[in-house]
């Protein structure tokens, strides 16, 4: 071999390491479904019909704490309930047609383009169960630590051009969290991570017992530590009085 064809090759071997690795990267796609079989399979959510969940909220950078409880049921209706510390309660839904909120010393509100869009996403009764098909963009872009997990990135977008970033553990298949653009009231568009952990079996199914989502704000960390199935009263979902004289006949 002469020496310009050992340096080529030299070449080569370095490079086929980085190749192999990209190569390596799963399909999006099958880094959803593995998700989707690893909490318990969409078909074990289809046999509830609403749930409760109750915790507690922490944003320690204000000292500011309280109980949550939030609320579901098919097929996307949606209450949260979070006492703000001595700021009093924020109540935040979506009955399946209005998304509204109340917020402390704002008052009620209904929601408009993306705050609303982002609300009925939030009241999906099957959010943890990521569709495929409702995205043009499914993508593995990296395989990298996310909150000290080694994950893998899928970049995600949907056809009205919302894009977001998921990491799905790479041992467990489980998500870990998401990294996407949101609407702030008081600061416009500001990036937010997600971080989902402590999964634990609930009425059969894997749910996240603890979620943060990090902010420019400081951390907000929600704890769950009940899950109720199948209990929730219709009315709980009904327009607050405040709410409905600022709806549209």
């Amino acid at each position: 071999m002469t020496f310009r064809r050992s340096l080529f090759a030299l070449a080569l071997a370095s490079l086929l390491p980085a190749l192999g690795s990209a190569q390596a990267l799963p399909d999006g796609k099958a880094l959803i479904a593995k998700h989707v079989a690893a909490v318990g399979g969409r078909d074990a959510m289809d046999k509830h019909t609403s749930l409760h969940i109750t915790g507690t909220f922490s944003l320690a950078a204000m000292g500011i704490d309280g109980p949550v409880h939030i609320y579901r049921a098919k097929p996307s209706l949606f209450l949260q309930q979070i006492t703000i510390g001595q700021f009093g309660e924020a109540v935040s839904g979506y009955d399946g047609t209005t998304a509204w909120a109340i917020q402390p010393m704002q008052g009620a509100s209904v929601l408009s383009g993306e705050a609303a869009s982002q609300a009925k996403q939030q009241a999906d009764f099957f959010a943890d169960f990521p569709d495929a098909a409702k995205y043009t963009t499914v993508e593995t872009v990296a395989a990298e630590d996310f909150e000290g997990r080694k994950c893998f990135k899928v970049k995600m977008v949907k056809a009205d051009g919302t894009e977001a970033f998921q990491y799905f553990d790479a041992e467990t298949g489980l998500a870990a969290g998401v990294v996407r653009t949101m609407d702030n009231p008081q600061m416009g568009k500001i990036e937010v991570t997600v971080v989902m952990g402590d999964y634990k079996d609930q009425g059969g199914l894997k749910l996240p017992a603890k979620i943060t989502q990090k902010t420019p704000q400081g951390d907000v960390v929600l704890t769950f530590a009940t899950y109720e199935w199948d209990k929730v009263d219709a009315k709980v979902f009904a327009l607050p009085d405040a709410v409905k004289s600022m709806v549209k006949p």
